[in-house]
């Protein structure tokens, strides 16, 4: 894992790891050097994910910006994830499942009610809370990135839903670029993609070294 293993810069802040609850979100801070280990505990539990720079909330993790920059809009091994101002923010040095989502869009509450899924806040409504604890207030979220979501694109431009393929205990981990505020919402499935069913629990862990 050459991309997680470059030389620390300064003193890196005490590691944490926090659990989200299914059908949760919670927000940390992540600091530049740092990694970012998002583990799907039971599989088959997407994680959406947000993240703002620290100093301007105005600039975030920008999966339309990535998809450009990379060429690609599937997020493969050793990609940068790049903001809305084309500055890299993480890259992906680990990852054990191999499908997650650049197109995908985050779900809110009328939608889910809108597919039978009443009374039930979304990752939308469940990102804006957590990052409430932040100071971090915008009129509209960016769409995010969707870690083990499994989507294809046809060749007619349609976007296909696929069965999810993370089994418990996967993992994904990045190098963390710019000081951050990170959002992991442990999200509903679409239902109109993917079979009801109650999401599960993430686990979060910020690291100063590569796991052995």
């Amino acid at each position: 894992m050459p991309l997680l293993m470059k030389e620390q810069t300064g003193r890196l802040p005490s590691e944490t790891a926090l659990d989200v609850p299914g059908g949760e979100a919670r927000a940390f801070n992540v600091h530049q050097g740092q990694l970012l280990s998002i583990i799907d505990l039971a599989g088959q539990q997407p994680a959406t994910l947000f993240a703002f720079v620290t100093s301007n909330h105005k600039e975030f993790l920008s999966p339309h910006h990535t998809r450009v920059f990379s060429n690609s809009f599937l997020l493969n091994l050793g990609m940068r994830l790049v903001t809305n101002r084309r500055r890299p923010i993480m890259v992906l040095g680990k990852d054990t499942v191999g499908t997650h989502d650049l197109l995908w869009p985050a779900l809110d509450a009328p939608y889910l009610s809108s597919q039978g899924v009443p009374d039930t806040d979304g990752c939308i409504e469940n990102a804006r809370n957590a990052l409430t604890e932040f100071g971090v207030s915008l009129p509209k979220l960016p769409d995010p990135v969707n870690l083990f979501l499994n989507v294809e694109l046809d060749s007619t431009g349609a976007l296909i839903p696929k069965p999810l393929k993370s089994q418990a205990g996967d993992e994904v981990l990045f190098r963390v670029l710019i000081d951050c505020i990170c959002v992991v919402s442990a999200a509903h499935k679409d239902p109109s993609g993917w079979p009801k069913a109650l999401p599960t629990t993430l686990q979060i862990r910020t690291l100063n070294q590569v796991p052995l």
